[in-house]
Order: structure tokens, then C-alpha cells, then sequence
């Protein structure tokens, strides 16, 4: 990967992700201004030398960074590649490439709800190319039927409580809580097939803090996992 792209791209990933919370009145020049600094700290690099790569590696195509924020408004906008067409003709590799293939990627709104709940980036590659598993294994955790059908075993075997940290919803909401739990297909996703039958054995009872970070992780963590891990800092903490 040649440094001079990857400041450029981490530049337009940082306004990209800044936009989202931005008020449209905030202009994108204040935006981007913002992201450079940002890069620069992280970086332990001057501003003036990240602001530089716009003109210097991108030229002659891009030859102002008042340029260069009117193809991030277009590109933010209207949804113009010309920013991105111009960053392409700059890559030296492949890895260049796939790093501004990732960073000017604009996810669907579905996309976008269903990174989120999986804890990922919506632009990620790996995202990318495990979107349709993800979306198999969420419809497989809500199909309904499925939960009544496990939350009735699971009613058998005592209390509906998290199997990981034993979270009750009942005891901690009372009645607003009662017979509330997140069911967790068990199963990898990497196994998971569009016509593969689930049953209530398959699902483990989870509470949404559990739940989410089971989630966040790749691989995802395993029941057994996320149970070592409560206890491990459950007996740090005593």
C-alpha cells in the first residue's frame, strides 16, 4: 500500500463516518478540515503535510484541497465516482485499490441496519463479502415460530434467563420484562445454509448485552466462551 493514498483514504473515511452525525449546515470543508487534524494526530504527522497529498499525489486531477472538498460534496451527495476514479488512477496496487474500493462504498440503508447489528462497518470487505450469511442467520434468530417454540423449552428448564451471565428480564423489569430473551442461533454462520433447518436446540437464550458481544467479534465468541469470560472477570472482581 503507498502511504501517500492511505492518508487520502483514512481522510475520506473520517469525513465520511463525520458526516453521518454532522448537521447538514456544517459545511464539508469544516468537515474535512476536522478529519485531517484527525489523521494528522494519529499519525504524529503536521496537517499541512496530510493536506498536502491532495494536491501533490492526486495532481494533476485534483490541484486544490477546495477541489478536492467539491468531489467529496459531489461524492457525498449526489453520489458522483469522480473522486473515487480519480484515487483509482493513483493506486499503485492492489491493495491500494481494495482500500478505495472499501473506503468510497456507499451501503444500502438495509446494509447499512444490518451491519450495525452485527456490531461491523457497513464498507467493510469482510462485511461485503459475508453480507447475504449474516442476513440468513439474523432471519433465522427471528423467525418467531421457532423462538415461541424454544422459549417454551427453555420455560421448562426453569426461569427465561441469559444461559451466559443468567440475566433475568422478569426479575429485573418485573412485569415489562416477563418472558422477554434474545435467542442466539448457535450454530457458525460459515455453516449456515438458506435451506438449513433450524431447531429450538440450535438456539441458546441470551440477554442483549451478551447477545451484542457475541456479535462483535469474528469469529463470532461461543456460548462456552462468553460463559469463561463472565467468570473470569466475575472472579477478578470478588
Amino acid at each position: 500500500m503507498s502511504a501517500r493514498i492511505g492518508q487520502i483514504i483514512e481522510v475520506v473515511e473520517e469525513v465520511r463516518s463525520n458526516c453521518r452525525g454532522a448537521s447538514p449546515s456544517v459545511p464539508i470543508t469544516q468537515i474535512r478540515i476536522n478529519a485531517v487534524r484527525s489523521v494528522a494526530a494519529r499519525r504524529s504527522i503536521t496537517t499541512n503535510s496530510v493536506a498536502d497529498k491532495f494536491i501533490r499525489q492526486l495532481s494533476p486531477d485534483v490541484l486544490s484541497t477546495t477541489q478536492f472538498d467539491s468531489l467529496l460534496q459531489g461524492w457525498l451527495v449526489a453520489g458522483s465516482t469522480e473522486l473515487r476514479d480519480i484515487a483509482l488512477k493513483h493506486a499503485i496496487d492492489s491493495r491500494d485499490r481494495q482500500l478505495i474500493a472499501s473506503a468510497f462504498h456507499i451501503a444500502s440503508p438495509q446494509d447499512t441496519l444490518l451491519s450495525e447489528e452485527f456490531g461491523l462497518d457497513a464498507a467493510d470487505a469482510t462485511f461485503q463479502e459475508g453480507r447475504e450469511k449474516l442476513k440468513i442467520h439474523l432471519a433465522k434468530e427471528r423467525n418467531r415460530h421457532l423462538i415461541s417454540l424454544a422459549k417454551e423449552l427453555w420455560r421448562r428448564n426453569g426461569e427465561l434467563k441469559c444461559s451466559i451471565c443468567s440475566f433475568s428480564f422478569s426479575s429485573a423489569y418485573g412485569e415489562a420484562g416477563d418472558g422477554y430473551i434474545e435467542a442466539h442461533h448457535t450454530t457458525p454462520v460459515s455453516e449456515l445454509a438458506e435451506n438449513t433447518i433450524v431447531r429450538p436446540t440450535d438456539l441458546a437464550p441470551v440477554c442483549s448485552n451478551c447477545h451484542g458481544i457475541i456479535h462483535r467479534h469474528r469469529p463470532w465468541l461461543t456460548i462456552e466462551q462468553m460463559q469463561a469470560i463472565v467468570a473470569r472477570h466475575a472472579r477478578a472482581g470478588a
